[in-house]
């Protein structure tokens, strides 16, 4: 009989267990869950805790240790440093006439991909540059899938025609950059000695490398900050540096006579039809030197057409054999060692014996017996052979090096060789012979002219040079070299001496082609055959001539040489006709002032004595006014406007006296100005200005003065030839030949 449960019993009675049957185990399930829990817990603690202390200590690193570094890096995302580029300085002339400087140009470059209206760019690049628009269109055609293409670099044409035509134009995709550009007033004048700078407006040869610290300036910096559009503005307290302007520098050449040299070495060289010519004209009692040419030659502001030979100034960088103008040094050394007077007389013999054997000697025209002056005027090889055998060989080579052979001279621009000569243990029994006049031995065109220099000077030589100061941006002197003597070459009686026998070289020697009347010269001619694999050349020669003038009272030491001439090639006959037409410039224009002295006391009785300072007339065309009115101020010209009614303004359009004529001082220069309204008419035939014979830029300057549309063809720097086409644009082609 089943008992009924007792309620009272049910809170009481413990669980009954079954038997064969587990004990429940939840409550040591639920122990080892939290105990999991638990870990996890304190693992995620531990993790939180460890990421905290690293930021902590990043924090840390950030802002205590690191943190200026940090700033710097978070000023950079909103700030910028920009580079101030410095002003290069400027060169100029002895007389402080502007040479060199550096201007603002125009480059254009395109971006294809954004061009909106290529053909509208490209023929108003045209329209300044003269060239034909097609050559900029098959630019950006062939530009593939570039985005930027440069379609002018450093653009030379007048500031008004880039200020009307490029600065009013606007267009998508175009990318107008204004760089520094090296300008040189005077063009190809000089260009070797000058140098030029590369893209980044740096020397790059000639006196702008060599003085490149000089002239480069100090680049500043300003701090810009991007606001929240982006744009840069400059803070107001962020530290600032101002470029500083380079210095400038104050050369010794004299423009006046740059001119004449490289224009009478120009004419001798086509003349002689040679492959190039040198000449420096230098002050013997200073060693400035006042010019310094080779042609051919090159424009600087145009480096398109420059070639690695013709930017190379051959007059301290090319050597050669000296040939018969060596006979200075030989005869220099046989008088000062009182081995021969003038009146010693020698004898032409055909044979000389040597150390070691017999050499053969020859002269052209045998002098025979005569005095020791006779032999130098007539270019004897064989009396000097046979008298530099009477001077020991230690004792000569001792000569030769103190007068400036095979050493370097010290010239203050970079590139200068020094040449070869033998020392007394490397003679053999040619060395002397041949020495005696001017082989087996090479030196430079300024070796020789501060030799000749030295014989001018007294016997003294001194260091040539040509910067003669360095200035601030205020134009003040801060540095002024002065001349160095480097040593006494002979005394001063050995000079004068020799002098005199210099001077009965040109009124009874080889030199008479480089006679003026009135004037004494005292100079020698030379020439040698070159040495070319392995042996001397019988075709290709130096042809050259050195010398100084007025002989009593030495103004200017003056050189010429000419390599591998065609018609001719003694030296009377291709380079002292050149030494003899600059020298009567130089003296005809009051260059040298004792030398128009000599020659009108010396012909004031004769009807075509140089009396009166004669000028030759310059370029005018194409010139403001205003520029022209100076140019001509500064040579001793007047201007006169035709017709007289003209009023005083335009561009000079054209002169009556030819460029180049020869007039007295004072004398009228009749002009015909091209008046600013000119453009307003319509141009034709009649009244296109004419511009043969003038520079590309002066031409494109006057055509577009006159309103005409120009189209250049050639690469020359001369305009050759003018072609006007009527239509409903007026067009003239202008064909551009080389200098």
């Amino acid at each position: 009989m089943i008992q009924p449960i007792n309620p009272e019993h049910l809170s009481n009675t413990p669980p009954t267990e079954f038997v064969g049957e587990a004990r429940p185990a939840a409550p040591q399930r639920d122990e080892r869950t939290t105990r999991r829990m638990n870990a996890k817990v304190k693992f995620v603690f531990l993790m939180f805790l460890v990421g905290f202390l690293a930021v902590i200590a990043k924090l840390f690193l950030m802002q205590v240790l690191h943190s200026d570094f940090f700033q710097n890096l978070s000023r950079k995302q909103y700030e910028s440093r920009v580079e101030l580029p410095a002003e290069r300085g400027k060169i100029f002339d002895r007389k402080r006439r502007l040479v060199a400087t550096t201007v603002e140009k125009y480059s254009i470059a395109v971006d294809p991909k954004m061009l909106d209206d290529t053909l509208l760019i490209c023929k108003r690049l045209a329209s300044v540059t003269g060239k034909p628009y097609e050559t900029y269109l098959r630019k950006i055609r062939t530009s593939g899938q570039s985005r930027f293409v440069w379609l002018e670099r450093a653009i030379d044409a007048p500031s008004s025609v880039l200020g009307t035509t490029l600065d009013s134009l606007e267009a998508s995709g175009l990318i107008k950059i204004r760089e520094p550009r090296r300008s040189f007033a005077y063009g190809s004048l000089a260009a070797q000695t000058l140098g030029f700078t590369d893209a980044d407006n740096q020397g790059a040869s000639g006196l702008e490398m060599g003085w490149d610290s000089v002239l480069a300036g100090k680049t500043g910096y300003i701090y810009l900050q991007r606001d929240g559009r982006g744009r840069k503005r400059p803070i107001p307290d962020a530290p600032t540096l101002q470029p500083q302007v380079g210095y400038s520098l104050a050369l010794t050449l004299d423009m006046d006579m740059q001119t004449i040299v490289e224009n009478e070495l120009k004419q001798g060289v086509d003349l002689a039809e040679a492959e190039s010519g040198s000449v420096v004209a230098m002050n013997p009692k200073t060693g400035e030197i006042l010019a310094i040419a080779t042609y051919p030659t090159f424009n600087p502001n145009n480096l398109a057409d420059a070639s690695p030979e013709l930017t190379r100034s051959s007059c301290f960088t090319d050597t050669y054999e000296p040939g018969s103008t060596f006979k200075l040094v030989t005869s220099a050394a046989l008088l000062e060692e009182k081995i021969v007077t003038p009146t010693t007389t020698v004898t032409g013999a055909e044979t000389i014996t040597g150390r070691d054997g017999v050499v053969v000697v020859r002269d052209e025209h045998p002098v025979g017996t005569v005095p020791f002056s006779k032999a130098l005027e007539q270019s004897s090889n064989v009396v000097m052979a046979t008298m530099a055998q009477k001077i020991p060989s230690p004792k000569f080579y001792k000569y030769v090096r103190d007068f400036g052979f095979g050493i370097f001279t010290g010239i203050d621009v970079p590139g200068e060789v020094r040449g070869t000569v033998k020392k007394p243990h490397e003679f053999d029994n040619t060395t002397k012979t041949y020495m005696a006049y001017g082989y087996e031995l090479s030196s430079t065109v300024i070796q020789l002219a501060g030799a000749y220099s030295a014989i001018a000077n007294g016997g003294v030589m001194m260091k040539p040079f040509l910067v003669q100061s360095i200035m601030n941006a205020e134009g003040e002197e801060v540095q002024h070299f002065e001349p160095q003597r480097v040593r006494r070459v002979v005394s001063e009686a050995t000079a004068t001496t020799l002098t005199q026998m210099l001077v009965g070289v040109i009124e009874r020697g080889t030199g008479s082609n480089a006679r003026i009347s009135g004037l004494a010269i005292a100079g020698k001619t030379g020439t040698s055959q070159q040495y070319t694999e392995g042996k001397y050349n019988k075709r290709d020669y130096n042809g050259s001539f050195a010398g100084f003038f007025p002989a009593g009272a030495p103004e200017i030491t003056l050189v010429v040489r000419l390599n591998k001439p065609r018609k001719g090639y003694y030296g009377r006959e291709v380079a002292a006709p050149i030494f003899q037409r600059i020298a009567q410039k130089l003296v005809s224009s009051g260059l040298v002032a004792n030398g128009a002295q000599s020659i009108a006391a010396a012909s004031s009785t004769d009807s075509n004595a140089v009396q009166t300072k004669m000028i030759e007339v310059p370029d005018l065309r194409g010139l403001a006014w205003e520029d022209a009115q100076e140019v001509a101020q500064e040579l001793g010209l007047k201007l006169k406007i035709i017709p007289a009614n003209t009023r005083a303004s335009g561009i000079v359009r054209e002169q009556r006296t030819k460029a180049g004529a020869m007039v007295r001082a004072n004398a009228e220069i009749s002009v015909q100005l091209l008046q600013p309204d000119f453009a307003a008419e319509r141009v034709t035939a009649k009244t296109l200005p004419n511009v043969r014979g003038m520079s590309v830029r002066r031409a494109l300057t006057l055509l577009h003065a006159a309103g005409v549309k120009t189209k250049v063809i050639g690469d020359g720097g001369i305009v050759t030839r003018q072609e006007f086409r009527d239509g409903k644009e007026p067009l003239c082609i202008i064909d551009c030949g080389k200098e």
